[in-house]
């Protein structure tokens, strides 16, 4: 099945019945597919302040789940500004810490964005990957 197909299929769901009600590999696709594009596209910061950083949670364990060791290491240092308790689900509350980050926390998110960007992986062929061992039960 082609990723980029799964992945709108489960943000469709997602909007539909919301992240606790998806299947596993559902909230799987969900989190990877808004972790790359929002990072990818906007950085840590702006990833967090907006509507793709509510999975953000999730995005550490979604990321191991596809294979992506040193992407899902880089989101959980980047999830670990917020404290123990990672960033919160809720968008009020997120964008109003990240908006008052002290400018070391910035400077550790540019710093992970760089990482982010050097990173080796490539989650749409992890995507694939991952989406062909679940369609075959894992062989």
């Amino acid at each position: 099945m082609n990723s980029d197909l799964a992945a709108q299929r489960a943000l469709d769901r997602l909007a539909k019945i919301g992240f606790d009600a998806l299947s596993e590999t559902d909230q799987t696709l969900a989190a990877v597919w808004l972790f790359d594009a929002g990072v990818s596209n906007n950085g840590f910061a702006r990833y967090f302040a907006s509507q793709r950083g509510d999975l953000a949670f999730h995005a550490p364990a979604a990321l191991r789940k596809i294979g992506a060791k040193q992407l899902a290491e880089i989101a959980a240092e980047a999830n670990a500004v917020f404290g123990p308790g990672g960033p919160p689900r809720e968008l009020k509350t997120r964008r109003a810490l990240v908006r008052g980050f002290a400018k070391s926390l910035h400077s550790t998110l540019e710093a992970l964005e760089k990482r982010y960007y050097a990173s080796s992986e490539n989650i749409d062929e992890l995507l694939e990957a991952f989406l062909t061992r679940e369609q075959t039960g894992g062989a």
